[in-house]
């Protein structure tokens, strides 16, 4: 009987052993696959950032280009239109229509500077981002009966020029979402400058709005709006939490490390 044991006891460890193997190899197959997929996602992620930051930084600079030919040409050619028709009504005497061609010129021309600057705000290249949300805050039409409260700890601070302009389009576009749709009479924003990082806090108190419902709302205009600030911060390593709901106003809470 031993005698016809013999074989299967002396194979069975082999096939154990080749079992084991079997499995061990299965198992760091799987395991090098599942990190080979993994480096790819990152991969694939990483280059979708670049992608973004590449357009964004395309976009900031046709803006930039826009604003100086805004600036330096049409605003050239406007004042020296307005030079012209000041000399030709001083010659006429029908002052009442050169006083309101005039009168539109400089409204006109006033058009001209408002929409460069905000295409590229001089101030905040110059002077950085806390003094260029305190220019943005007296910017403000006073028909619009919104008042705007901006505090900072440090309003000489400088910090990267791409946190500052990033951080600066994302105010903008809340400053603009409120005027146009919140119906607010008071706006608050908030700069605070740690070591490590920034603090920036926003709120209206407006008539706010289903935030979940609009993010599912793709051809929305003011959703997608929303949704390129959040890009703008994952784009800096930031965090953005928004909230709105009806009757409760709208807060964004962001916060970027600076170091």
């Amino acid at each position: 009987m031993l005698e016809i044991l013999k074989p299967v006891i002396i194979i069975t460890p082999v096939l154990l052993v080749l079992a084991v193997s079997i499995i061990a190899f299965v198992f760091q197959y799987q395991r090098r696959m599942l990190q080979h997929q993994e480096h790819l996602r990152v991969l694939q992620e990483a280059k979708q950032r670049q992608l973004l930051d590449a357009t964004i930084q395309a976009q900031e600079e046709e803006r930039r280009r826009v604003a100086r030919d805004l600036h330096d040409e049409v605003g050239a050619m406007l004042a020296l239109v307005k030079l012209n028709v000041h000399q030709l009504t001083a010659q006429s005497e029908n002052k009442e229509t050169g006083h309101q061609v005039k009168e539109l010129l400089n409204e006109v021309i006033g058009s001209v500077r408002h929409i460069s600057h905000d295409l590229m705000p001089v101030v905040l290249e110059k002077m950085g981002l806390p003094l260029a949300l305190e220019a943005m805050k007296r910017s403000i039409p006073s028909s619009s009966g919104v008042q705007m409260i901006f505090t900072c700890n440090d309003t000489d601070k400088r910090i990267d020029s791409k946190i500052e302009l990033f951080l600066y389009r994302v105010v903008q576009e809340l400053l603009n979402n409120t005027l146009k749709h919140a119906k607010a009479s008071e706006i608050t924003v908030n700069l605070d400058f740690t070591v490590s990082d920034l603090q920036l806090e926003y709120r209206d108190n407006g008539v706010g709005f289903d935030y979940q419902a609009l993010l599912q709302q793709v051809n929305n205009n003011h959703g997608l709006g929303l949704l390129n600030l959040q890009t703008r911060i994952e784009l800096l390593d930031g965090k953005f939490n928004f909230y709105s709901a009806p009757n409760s106003g709208t807060k964004a809470a962001i916060s970027v490390s600076i170091l």
